[in-house]
């Protein structure tokens, strides 16, 4: 009887301990790492509170990935397998385009122009960047017109055209690449990547090569079109060259926030 009581009274300090850290620990009833909790559907369950706050706490971190997730903030274009939802474009004697060994999108010599355009639906039509990498292979012009929306309209930022030296966007005022103010004179070596950027806001267009910012346009009062003609084909986003074989690769779209929120921000 003396070895009875004093089990006893050693499980009755036990579970009062036990009682003691776990709400020490968790403030909430419960013994040591187990409590006494309610399921949805009100019955009662003794459950692992540590389980519970380790399932929390992936909860929460898996919350910031779905929230991009959600917003869909950068998108990528190409997925260096097929062409996805970009269709070739139907200049009339253009080239091969296809997917190469490694995975590069890759366009063949055609007789004038060689392309293809995004067959989904497009993003946007402002506040947002599409970046990419080019490069051209054999050839003596644009091995990159990269043609985007702009608002209500569309553009094309040439790299390489007129016998391989301009770039510049197409058209500003009516006026193409070689002719109004963002007109700028490059070289460009075969066989090298070069990066390509380009960002619409709701009052700026701006254009980048590697880290040399080639375009800089405020879109207050200005026209912008494409020029007349085949590259029309191109619409609502399009890559195409002109007798000249090219590779693009990393073709990405990315949604910005407009100047409005930035600013309220």
């Amino acid at each position: 009887m003396k070895f009875l009581g004093g089990l006893i009274l050693f499980l009755i300090i036990f579970f009062a301990a036990g009682i003691g850290m776990h709400y020490a620990l968790y403030k909430e009833p419960g013994a040591f790492l187990w409590s006494l909790q309610e399921n949805p559907d009100g019955s009662k369950q003794v459950r692992s509170t540590a389980g519970k706050l380790a399932e929390e706490a992936a909860d929460g971190a898996a919350e910031p990935e779905t929230a991009a997730e959600k917003q869909g903030d950068t998108i990528s274009l190409y997925n260096s397998k097929d062409l996805g939802q970009w269709e070739k474009t139907a200049f009339g004697g253009e080239g091969d385009v296809f997917v190469n060994e490694d995975g590069n999108l890759e366009f063949g010599f055609g007789a004038i122009m060689t392309g293809v355009h995004w067959g989904g639906e497009v993003p946007a039509t402002s506040n947002y960047e599409i970046n990419l990498e080019a490069m051209k292979l054999d050839g003596n012009d644009f091995f990159c017109a990269l043609t985007f929306p702009v608002k209500e309209s569309h553009a094309t930022f040439v790299i390489g055209g007129w016998g391989g030296g301009v770039v510049g966007i197409s058209c500003v005022d009516d006026l193409n690449a070689s002719e109004n103010e963002t007109m700028q004179i490059d070289g460009f070596e075969d066989n090298k990547w070069y990066k390509i950027r380009v960002k619409v806001t709701d009052d700026r267009l701006d254009c980048w090569i590697d880290d040399d910012h080639m375009v800089d346009l405020p879109l207050k009062d200005r026209k912008i079109s494409l020029l007349p003609g085949d590259i029309e084909l191109s619409v609502p986003i399009g890559l195409a060259s002109f007798i000249t074989r090219s590779q693009y690769r990393n073709i990405q779209w990315t949604n910005l926030p407009s100047p409005q929120q930035t600013d309220s921000e």
